[in-house]
């Protein structure tokens, strides 16, 4: 919290007045929902000074943080990071509620590379809208929508589309990969900006040739191979400074008029986020939220108020929701609206998913009633179900030669994903199982009777012993 609060507190210097507002002259209006600057305004209307200075600051910034704070301080001031969420929709139909991630549907034989072709292909762009488009009548016999209703079923079609364009991608360029986007962008520009404000805390900006998304600031999305020093190029390159590799490469993609840098290097932080805010911007970015994981205030409103905010995300972005016992996460029923793919194709992502599979069915609670949110998992269990793994499917899958023959390295990086989708967790010098992880096992046996004895762990592979559950 105390970096998070500083990565703000640095946007505020570069050139933020900390209100929600802009300064004179800056990209971004007054305040107003959309910021939108004026097609062919020339960027010497600002002053010179100013944006050469906002970056040498944000540049001295940047090189004297460690690497994870300067992470966080490239989220606050750009925000490039897109969603992440969790793939695969459950075959079986919701449980009850209060039902554990350990005991409950799960999308094993829909996403486990046993069953999946290794050249898988990710559902159309357009599916998302559609799936997300519920009937307004009773069942097969509901009456013909009116002619009006079905312009207004196309127009929030569109603007979904628009806003999942916007979450995964929150800088679109007019000649950037997304750039077809724009125009979409532009149309429901209005309806976007005021969902965002309301639902996230979130600013659209709109200039001639761009459209900005700003994102709260986010640990764990840095820009991809970027380090302290690579920020401060960055920040000077903005400027108008020589970029060195690997930021040259980095702003070939972004591709920034002089328009788009004032705003990258001058945009005020977002307003304090309060529980309910805080918590949908953990739910929209975040494959996971664990109430273990919130404080009291937005642990107390995600309890209460779960359906009413899966409605709200299903409307807006066409996500679906997990409530359960230990949290709730959002996941993507087309699979595409995330930073990371899990199920995926590639080498790591399969061998990360059976991983989990095998895990959550050795280290299942037994106890449906007082399932933990997270079970220790032993080291040996790791190696042993990593090398089973990879003895029965490097091979014949195909698997990169590199992790076959460095398998310290496949761990690390198998983890490292698993870590990153939410699933598990570094407990020190070990890991922890995190529940979600059993919605990708085979489903569940149903528990032993009461007053009956508890059935014993399954062989671990490796010879690990049965993890120990960590309690709320």
């Amino acid at each position: 919290m105390e970096r998070q609060r500083a990565a703000v507190g640095a946007v505020t210097a570069t050139g933020g007045t900390g209100t929600g507002r802009t300064g004179p002259g800056r990209a971004g209006g007054a305040g107003r929902p959309v910021a939108q600057a004026r097609p062919g305004a020339r960027a010497a209307a600002r002053p010179e000074p100013e944006p050469a200075a906002a970056a040498e600051e944000l540049a001295a910034r940047f090189a004297a943080a460690e690497p994870a704070e300067a992470d966080l301080l490239a989220t606050a001031v750009f925000g490039a990071y897109g969603a992440r969420h969790l793939g695969g929709a459950p075959r079986q139909a919701e449980p009850a509620p209060g039902t554990s991630w350990w005991h409950g549907p799960t999308v094993h034989h829909s996403t486990s590379p046993l069953f999946r072709p290794l050249g898988y292909r990710r559902i159309r762009r357009e599916a998302p809208a559609q799936a997300a488009a519920r009937p307004t009548g009773g069942g097969r016999h509901r009456k013909p929508e009116h002619p009006a209703a079905t312009g207004d079923l196309a127009a929030a079609t569109e603007l979904r589309t628009a806003a999942r364009l916007l979450m995964a991608h929150p800088l679109v360029t007019a000649d950037g990969p997304h750039g077809a986007g724009l125009p979409l962008i532009r149309r429901h520009a209005e309806a976007l900006a005021e969902r965002f404000r309301t639902l996230l805390g979130y600013r659209l900006t709109l200039g001639p040739a761009h459209a900005r998304l700003h994102k709260a600031p986010l640990p764990g999305r840095p820009l991809p191979g970027l380090d302290p020093a690579g920020y401060a190029a960055l920040a000077r390159a903005l400027a108008g400074a020589p970029a060195p590799p690997p930021v040259r490469a980095l702003l070939d993609d972004w591709r920034p008029p002089a328009v788009l840098a004032a705003d990258l290097l001058t945009a005020p932080p977002l307003p304090a986020a309060d529980p309910e805010v805080t918590v949908r911007r953990l739910l929209a970015e975040t494959p996971v939220v664990l109430y273990d994981d919130l404080a009291p205030a937005a642990r107390a409103h995600l309890l209460a108020a779960a359906p009413a905010e899966a409605e709200r995300f299903a409307d807006f972005l066409g996500l679906t929701a997990e409530v359960r016992a230990e949290g709730v996460a959002l996941f993507d029923p087309a699979d595409e609206l995330t930073d990371l793919a899990l199920p995926g194709p590639g080498t790591l992502a399969q061998a990360a998913l059976l991983l989990a599979e095998r895990l959550a069915e050795d280290l299942r609670p037994a106890d449906t009633d007082t399932a933990p949110p997270a079970v220790l998992v032993p080291d040996a269990l790791i190696d042993g179900t990593l090398g089973d793994i990879t003895d029965d499917y490097g091979m014949s899958a195909g698997w990169d030669a590199g992790y076959l023959a460095d398998l310290a390295a496949f761990r690390r990086d198998a983890l490292d994903l698993l870590h990153r989708m939410g699933l598990a967790a570094p407990a020190g010098r070990t890991w922890l199982l995190r529940a979600p992880a059993a919605r990708y096992a085979p489903r569940a046996e149903p528990g032993p009777p009461a007053g009956g004895a508890r059935p014993p762990p399954p062989a671990a592979g490796g010879g690990g012993a049965r993890a120990v559950g960590v309690s709320r």
